[in-house]
Formats: C-alpha cells, sequence, structure tokens
C-alpha cells in the first residue's frame, strides 16, 4: 500500500499512535449523531470507500456501518471485516463529542493467514476421521480381513515406540519371520531381518513425520532365491500415536521379472527397445557427460522428463538437486517470483525473502517443462540466466551467481512460435544447443508389449488383484490403436484395465473405450485424426460426468492438452455441454 500522505485529525491520529498501525495505510471517516456522513480521508480508496458524499446516511454509503451506529458513547473493534473480494479490515468505531469516528485498517493477510490456517485444519481433522472409521472397520470384521490381506500378499504389522512387535499376519509369519519362536515382544529388526541399508531406511521411516514419509523397496537377508522383496508404507496408529502400522505388499515376482527385463529393454527407468529407444539411451549417455543445454521435444506423454531424469542421473551431478519445473502451470503473475525468488517487501504477499527454484537447483541440474508456455518477459530473465549464470531476485538490484545445468523440454513447435513472435529466437538457440527428439508411440510399436507388461506389474502390486496377462486379442488392439496421449496413456489404459478386470487376463472389454472401440477407421487408430479424436473426447467426457479433469485422466493426457485437442476437433472448452469442470 503507499505510505501516509496526508495527516490525520486528532482523534483518529491519537488511536492509530495507541494501537500501532499507522503503516498499515488505514482510512477513516467521521459519522454526526444525525447518522450523515460528516467527513472522512486516509487511504479510503484502498478499502473501496469511493463516491463518498457529505450530508448523506453513511449506512447507506458503506455496508458494515448499517445497524450499529450511532455507538451511543461506547466503543467497538469488529474484526476481519470483508469490505471488497480482495480487502479485509479491522474496523474501530470510536465515540467522540463531535461524532463517532470509524477506522479502516488493514487487515487482508492476516485473515487470508487464518483461513489458510483453518483449512487445514479441517483437512486433518477429515484425514483423523478417516484413519478412525477405517480402524474401527478394522475390528469389527478382524478375521475375515486378515484371511484377505494373506490372500492379497499383503504384510501387516503394528509395533510399539521401542520397536517391539505388538501383530504380525498370518503371512508375515510365513514370509518374514526367523529365528524361531513367537514374533510377539521381539523387536521388529530381528523379526524382519532386512538388508542393512533397507532396515536403516525403514527405520528412518518410522522414526521421520508422517508427511516426509513415503513407499520405499526392501529386501531381506535370505540368499537367492529365497530373498523376497516387499514394498512398505508406515502409518501412524491412530489409536495410539508411539505406535505404528507397518503394510508391506510382496512384490517379488515383480522384482524378478523386473530385473530380468532391464538389461534388455530398461535405461534409466525408461523402457524401450525400438531403434529409435535404443538411440535415445546413447545420446543420454554421450550428453550426460557434457554440461551443455538440452532441449527434449516430443508429444505429450512421450516421457520428455524421464530423459531427463536419465541425463541428470547420468551426470557428475547426479548426486545435486534436480530441479523439475512446470513452466504451464506457473501463475503468470507470480512466475517471476515463483523461478527467481523475491525480496521482502518486493509485493503484497512478500512478507519473507524467498529463493525461487533456479537458486534451489544450485549445483543440480533444473528441467524447464514446456518451456514454451513461458510468457516473454520472463523468457528475457531466463536468457540473461544462460548467458550471465546469474539471476536477480524480484525487487532485488544484487545479481546472486548460480551454477547449475539447464535441460527444457517441449511438445510445441518453437520455430513455428518464433515465426509467430512467441517465443524468442535468441532463446531458442541457447537451449537447442543439444536436442533430443523422442518419438511418439505409434512410432515405435514394438515397445508396447514391454511396456504393457511393465505397467501391468505396478497396476498389479498397488491394487492387490492378480491379473496374470494380457490376452492376444486385447495386445493386439493395444498395437493398433493410435496413442494420442502415449506412453502415458498407455499406462491409464493399463491400470484402467486391471480394475475393470474380472478374471486372471485382460480381455478386450477390460480397456478403455475409446481404447477399444475397433468400428473407428484405420487411419484414426493408426494416426492422429481430429474426426477419431472428436469422438475419444467426447466418449471420455461422457464417462467422466462431464468433468474436463477427469476426461484428462482418462484419456492419459494433461488438461491444457485436451482444450488444446477440443479446440482442434471444434468443441469449445467453455461451452457447458463440451465438459462441466
Amino acid at each position: 500500500m503507499n505510505k501516509l500522505s496526508e495527516p490525520y485529525p486528532h482523534p483518529v491520529l491519537d488511536e492509530l499512535q495507541a494501537l500501532c498501525v499507522k503503516d498499515r495505510a488505514p482510512a477513516y471517516v467521521l459519522v454526526g449523531p444525525d447518522g450523515l456522513l460528516r467527513d472522512w480521508g486516509g487511504f479510503c480508496e484502498n478499502y473501496g470507500l469511493t463516491d463518498l458524499s457529505r450530508g448523506r446516511s453513511a449506512a447507506d454509503q458503506i455496508d458494515c456501518l448499517a445497524g450499529v451506529l450511532p455507538l451511543g458513547g461506547a466503543s467497538m473493534r469488529l474484526s476481519f471485516v470483508e469490505l471488497t473480494p480482495d480487502v479485509t479490515a479491522d474496523v474501530y468505531f470510536l465515540s467522540r463529542p463531535e461524532g463517532d469516528w470509524v477506522l479502516f485498517v488493514d487487515s487482508t493477510v492476516e485473515a487470508r493467514r487464518l483461513e489458510r490456517l483453518q483449512q487445514s485444519g479441517n483437512d486433518l481433522a477429515l484425514a483423523r476421521a478417516k484413519e478412525n472409521r477405517l480402524l474401527s472397520e478394522l475390528q469389527r470384521s478382524h478375521r475375515n480381513l486378515l484371511a484377505v490381506l494373506d490372500q492379497l500378499r499383503l504384510v501387516t504389522a503394528i509395533i510399539d515406540g521401542e520397536g517391539r512387535v505388538l501383530f504380525l499376519s498370518s503371512l508375515g509369519r510365513q514370509l518374514l519371520a526367523h529365528g524361531g519362536g513367537d514374533p510377539v515382544g521381539r523387536v521388529w529388526t530381528e523379526v524382519f531381518r532386512l538388508l542393512p541399508d533397507d532396515g536403516r531406511e525403514l527405520r528412518g521411516a518410522i522414526e521421520a513425520p508422517a508427511a516426509r514419509r513415503r513407499r520405499m523397496l526392501v529386501q531381506t537377508r535370505s540368499a537367492e532365491p529365497e530373498r523376497r522383496w516387499f514394498e512398505v508404507d508406515v502409518r501412524d496408529d491412530p489409536s495410539d500415536p508411539a505406535r505404528h502400522i507397518l503394510y508391506l505388499y510382496d512384490v517379488t515376482d515383480v522384482q524378478n521379472l523386473r530385473r530380468q527385463l532391464k538389461g534388455k529393454t530398461q535405461f534409466y527407468g525408461i523402457l524401450g527397445r525400438c531403434p529409435e529407444m535404443r538411440r535415445v539411451f546413447g545420446l543420454v549417455q554421450e550428453l550426460a557427460g557434457m554440461d551443455t543445454t538440452v532441449l527434449i521435444e516430443g508429444e505429450t506423454g512421450t516421457g520428455k522428463e524421464l530423459v531427463a531424469r536419465a541425463i541428470h542421473e547420468a551426470s557428475p551431478r547426479r548426486d545435486k538437486p534436480f530441479v523439475t519445473v512446470n513452466c504451464g502451470g506457473l501463475s503468470d503473475s507470480l512466475i517471476n517470483s515463483q523461478l527467481f525468488g523475491h525480496r521482502k517487501g518486493s509485493f503484497t504477499d512478500a512478507v519473507n525473502d524467498q529463493e525461487g527454484v533456479f537458486e534451489a537447483a544450485h549445483g543440480g541440474t533444473i528441467f524447464l517443462d514446456e518451456i514454451g508456455d513461458i510468457p516473454p518477459n520472463t523468457q528475457t530473465r531466463i536468457l540473461r540466466v544462460l548467458e550471465q549464470r546469474e539471476i536477480v531476485r524480484v525487487g532485488d538490484t544484487r545479481p546472486r551467481p548460480i551454477q547449475i545445468r539447464v535441460l527444457a523440454a517441449t511438445h510445441r513447435d518453437l520455430d513455428e512460435q518464433v515465426r509467430r513472435n512467441a517465443f524468442r529466437s535468441d532463446l531458442l538457440y541457447r537451449i537447442r544447443v543439444a536436442r533430443v527428439r523422442l518419438p511418439p508411440l505409434r512410432e515405435r510399436r514394438e515397445d508396447i508389449p514391454p511396456l504393457t507388461e511393465s505397467f501391468l506389474e505396478t497396476a498389479r502390486a498397488s491394487t492387490g488383484k492378480r491379473v496374470d496377462g494380457v490376452g492376444a486379442d486385447a495386445m493386439r488392439v493395444l498395437m493398433q490403436y493410435a496413442w494420442p496421449g502415449n506412453v502415458r496413456e498407455l499406462r491409464n489404459a493399463v491400470e484402467f484395465a486391471v480394475i475393470s478386470c474380472r478374471g486372471g487376463t485382460i480381455t478386450v472389454r477390460d480397456l478403455p473405450p475409446e481404447v477399444a472401440d475397433l468400428r473407428l477407421p484405420r487411419a484414426a487408430r493408426l494416426g492422429y485424426e481430429p474426426e477419431g479424436e472428436r469422438e475419444r473426447i467426447l466418449e471420455a467426457l461422457r464417462r467422466a460426468g462431464g468433468s474436463r479433469a477427469g476426461a484428462a485422466r482418462l484419456l492419459g493426457i494433461g488438461r491444457a492438452t485436451l482444450y488444446r485437442r477440443m479446440r482442434v476437433c471444434m468443441l469449445d472448452p467453455r461451452d457447458p455441454q463440451a465438459g462441466g469442470g
């Protein structure tokens, strides 16, 4: 807000000094005993108090005064009064002989902070209520549930604050317990006998706050082929915070298959055996040893971030940060602050100095995904970063040196963007020192079977369903479909099929409708075609109940990509008939 630019009457000035709020740009009005507005001043326009008129009813001009004045000799305060959609104020009422003075003091930042705290408290309460309901249901169906968990190859264990086992399911006793005797009462490290590094990682997860935990993969110490692999989730016991519940998913079969496939088709988490992908692997390996800027090009869903991570993991910077920035998801108003940081006081909500993602990636790699969506003024600042290797925070003048490697990705034709003056040519030449082009899935169809098998194993482990494979007819459909959403769409389609499958083998009827619909012309199935795409989008919107976000998930594409394809197919994203949310 502006600094004070005019004096205040003594009753107002005395009150402001007593309240220590003079630096918050207050406003004031004076209302006579007859309820008519006599005077006003300060920063009324900041509070939406404009077009005021003397001699008219104050309550008619300022809504929050209705029903309050006259004060009748008393003083009072109303906290967090919303004067406009963007401004909240504390309102002080001072009764004086000449009338009632009303002070407006900005409290927008504090009101929003309290609102966020209240929302966080509500979310926490809902989460705790959900856990309590789950525990109650677990206790009511204890025996039946344990039998089901054993069938799903899910081990459950409860340990106390001292690390002693209070409960271990029958499957856990069979697969994990070592040393003979009853595991209850013994320390979990003696019972489970995990590999040393895995045991330390699990201990760290147990001791860490819930928000910092993640699912982890651990192995037992048994010699091959008896060694087993488990994915572990650690949860706090809702009935006793000192205790923990461990969920261990037996993924031994998955890991054995993964190890067999890894040497043939996998490169730093990227699956592919076609010549195009082998060329990508070779290029990634070559670029990893350099420190040059790389542009990764490819359609949405082809795995551009995986390639960026592979370059980082294979490089000397592998032990330093890898920071991903989705440029298409950055707020236009805050993009410079998010990228480069800001100085305290540089804008309304800048209450502290804050580093941006470029500083957070210092020493490591920053991945600018969808760089073609960055606005022109930010493109200029990124060009400076690439040329000078320094950033300047918003509201600051001091350059800060950074030592990073920049990788960028886009699904757009940046040359066309340059011709339309939507992208700086000098920035394009600076980020395209080296380039990696990822082929769409329709150009690497021989990779569909191993990709499908990998996604099937992942979905089988996460859902616990014993789906053994994909039928020949279903695989034929997967091989024929156009895959406009590429690898991401294939992954979602396999997960959909596993959830839908009622037997041990995925059939055509288990596949998503837009994939299984072979009534479309062959050209629509084997290549991108607006007519076929229109039908797929409409079907996905119908299945998602009109939700555009839900339809995007079903198609395996981002919401922004869905909007672009809707426009290509002559479907207005703003039209309620084309989806509602």
